[in-house]
């Protein structure tokens, strides 16, 4: 499972204009909770469709949510 950056993923966040969680949420069709654990519990690793809905809603492409 790929394995996100999350600090790289905030800043993708704040690059659109999504300040809460819940914006971003409801924007890719994430679950809050789901979306929550990845951002403050720590669960980075996700699933590739997480991914592609991040990026889709972030309009960012995967190489720049991603951990290397």
């Amino acid at each position: 499972m790929p394995r996100l950056n999350v600090p790289a993923l905030q800043r993708q966040m704040m690059r659109r204009n999504f300040l809460f969680k819940f914006q971003l949420a409801n924007h890719v069709g994430i679950s809050y909770d789901r979306l929550t654990a990845i951002l403050v519990g720590g669960e980075a690793e996700v699933e590739e469709e997480i991914v592609a809905r991040l990026c889709a809603g972030l309009d960012c492409e995967a190489s720049e949510i991603l951990a290397k």
